[in-house]
């Protein structure tokens, strides 16, 4: 028998070590997978792991690579595993045969975009530069349908500044709800949607005596109905301590204590936005399963496709970037954390989406997404 030298001991346990920790990246990837079908009320450390699905399955892509190098037969536990969730990696990767094509003479442009407090925060304010520049930059894209989400404005009637919003982007009809209910009338902090065709019905989503996160509009168009919901589900609410200590997360000075607290401080958030949109999103699904119309679904989810809010309202329906998207992973979100799609467009089987595109400009801490959908007769 050959003689056991001290390298071939130290490839053996390189080898196990790596065999273990793919197998800890790999149960990762199984549970971010989990995270999109377990409610965050549930079982919510789940949830971290949706959050973190691009990460994990680089890391998962990562051991494939090793064991393709090193020819070995683990190479499967990883592949076979990304394979299982081939679903989701379509949500950040589309991968399409052919384009969508129209199955009507005419169809409905579409935008949707967090404004991120559009006029400014001030009352002296009320015609700052970014105020020209979205609505020009919307007036330009001609669209039938805006859904905005933040849309925030002080120092003047609201009312008045409703209408001449409406009418520099060229839409005549319009329903909008505040977050929370002024008393002032010269303060407005709302979701707001504005279309071309006529308004038929509307309502908004609250629970209880926390903010707005949702309006809905019923819109005849042409002969048809359909429904439109401008969503902005629940935010983390991060303050600027949050970003500091994000930013930290690499230093090596750190000071331990203040890591420690930061942490949990994080954590404490991210599990109170998680469990919330899950009560918004059931409040929701509950209301759109008995929607006479046609669903079209707008707006800011402040979660990843990886997230059980949007596997809940994805649900039976399609989404616009996985339909029509031409980038990889998508990001609608322009602020400091890392990039992430969180702003979408779901419609129903009635509706056809010929375009998606994603605006990189730069307005606020989102990108507007514009598409096209064509109707389904």
């Amino acid at each position: 028998m050959g003689k056991i030298t001290k390298t071939t001991k130290k490839r053996r346990w390189v080898r196990i070590s790596l065999l273990i920790l793919n197998y800890i990246a790999a149960a990762a990837l199984l549970c971010s997978y989990a995270a999109a079908y377990i409610s965050p009320l549930k079982f919510w450390p789940l949830a971290f792991f949706g959050i973190a699905y691009p990460v994990i399955l680089i890391i998962n892509l990562l051991f494939v690579l090793v064991w393709l190098i090193l020819w070995n037969k683990f190479i499967y536990l990883s592949l076979l595993t990304m394979l299982v969730g081939i679903g989701n990696l379509r949500t950040i990767v589309p991968v399409r045969f052919g384009s969508q094509k129209a199955h009507s003479q005419y169809s409905l442009r579409v935008a949707t975009y967090n404004v991120h407090s559009l006029y400014g925060n001030q009352a002296d304010n009320v015609l700052p530069e970014t105020r020209s520049q979205v609505t020009d930059f919307l007036a330009s894209e001609n669209p039938d349908l805006v859904c905005v989400q933040e849309f925030y404005a002080i120092g003047e009637e609201y009312m008045k500044t409703l209408h001449k919003f409406s009418r520099s982007i060229r839409l005549g009809y319009f329903f909008f709800k505040n977050y929370r209910d002024f008393w002032q009338k010269t303060k407005i902090n709302a979701i707001a949607t504005f279309s071309r065709y006529p308004i038929v019905d509307q309502g908004f989503f609250r629970l209880g005596d926390k903010s707005t996160f949702g309006i809905f509009t019923d819109i005849a168009i042409k002969g048809d109905t359909i429904r439109v919901y401008n969503l902005h589900l629940e935010s983390i609410r991060l303050g600027n301590d949050d970003y500091s200590f994000y930013s930290n997360l690499t230093d090596p000075a750190a000071d331990e204590k203040n890591f420690s607290k930061g942490s949990r401080k994080m954590i404490w958030k991210l599990k109170k936005a998680f469990t919330l949109r899950a009560i918004q999103v059931e409040m929701l699904t509950a209301h759109m399963k008995y929607s006479p119309y046609p669903v079209l679904i707008c707006g800011d989810f402040n979660d990843t496709p990886s997230s059980f809010a949007y596997h809940t309202l994805s649900k039976g329906r399609n989404d616009a970037f996985v339909k029509s998207g031409n980038e990889w992973i998508g990001s609608t979100y322009a602020g400091r954390f890392p990039a992430f799609r969180i702003d979408y467009m779901l419609y129903d089987d009635f509706f056809t989406a010929i375009s998606y595109q994603k605006k990189e400009v730069n307005m606020s801490d989102h990108y507007p997404v514009i598409s096209e959908f064509s109707f389904n007769h």
